[in-house]
C-alpha cells in the first residue's frame, strides 16, 4: 500500500500500529519520511484510525487508484503496490520516496527496466550504496565428485566404443545385402526399360514378360522365378 506523507516542516512521523483479529503485523510502529511510504494491507488497517486528522487535512494520502485492466478488458483494478502502478506513475513515486528501507525492498522485487533504473538512480542522488542482488537458493545444485565425473567418462567412451562397432557391423550387413533391396526401390514408379535392366542386373530372365507386373513380381519374389 503506497501512501504519501506532506508534512508542512518535514519531519520523521511514528504511527502506531493498533492490532485487530486477522491482521499480521511484524512490528508495532510505522516511520514515515516526507515523500512516498509503502505499508503493507494489514499495516495500513492497523494504522488508519490513528491518523484520521492526517488524513482530512490532507498531511496523509493514499496513492492507489484504478488502473486500466488491459486493452480490450473492461473495468479496471485497484493498483496499491508499486509493481501494480503504470511505469509513468512507478517512476513518479520513486522519485519522490526518502525512505532507504522502502527503495531497498523496491530494488529487490522490481523487475521492470524503467522503474528498476528509477530506483538506482534515487539511491544515487540520496547518496546511499545500492544493495547486492541477491542470489537465488539453489537447492538442486549437487555438484559431481571427481570419481562420479571419471566413472560417467568411461561409461560415456564405453558407449561410443559400441555404437561405433554396431556402426560397423551394420555396414557390413548392409554391403553383403543386394544393393537394390526391393524394400528401398519403389518399382512402381520406375519405367518397364528400367524394370528390365534391374532384373538382368540380378540374373533374372525377362523373355517371357510381356507387361510391368510380370517385372515387379520378379523383383519382389526373385526366388518364385
Amino acid at each position: 500500500m503506497l501512501i504519501k506523507f506532506t508534512p508542512k516542516v518535514e519531519h520523521l512521523k511514528c504511527v502506531v500500529l493498533t492490532p485487530k483479529e486477522g491482521l499480521k503485523l511484524t512490528r508495532t510502529i510505522v516511520k514515515l519520511l516526507p515523500g512516498t511510504n509503502e505499508v503493507t494491507n494489514d499495516e495500513w488497517k492497523a494504522m488508519r484510525g490513528n491518523i484520521v486528522s492526517e488524513l482530512e487535512n490532507g498531511e496523509i494520502s493514499i496513492l492507489a487508484q484504478k488502473v486500466s485492466a488491459g486493452r480490450g478488458k473492461i473495468g479496471g483494478i485497484k493498483a496499491k503496490d508499486l509493481k501494480e502502478m503504470p511505469v509513468n506513475l512507478a517512476i513518479k513515486y520513486v522519485s519522490e520516496c526518502n525512505n532507504p528501507d522502502t527503495l531497498e525492498k523496491w530494488y529487490a522485487e522490481i523487475t521492470n527496466e524503467e522503474v528498476r533504473l528509477a530506483i538506482t538512480k534515487k539511491f544515487k542522488k540520496l547518496e546511499l550504496e545500492l544493495p547486492e542482488d541477491k542470489i537465488p537458493d539453489t537447492p538442486n545444485g549437487s555438484p559431481m565428485s571427481l570419481e562420479e565425473f571419471d566413472e560417467d567418462e568411461n561409461e560415456d567412451e564405453d558407449e561410443e566404443t559400441e555404437d561405433s562397432d554396431l556402426s560397423d557391423d551394420d555396414s557390413e550387413e548392409y554391403n553383403e545385402t543386394d544393393e537394390y533391396d526391393s524394400e528401398e526401390v519403389n518399382f512402381s514408379e520406375m519405367t518397364n526399360a528400367e524394370l528390365k535392366a534391374e532384373c538382368e542386373k540380378r540374373g533374372i530372365d525377362t523373355k517371357k514378360f510381356s507387361k510391368k507386373a510380370d517385372f515387379i513380381e520378379a523383383l519382389t519374389n526373385p526366388s518364385e522365378e
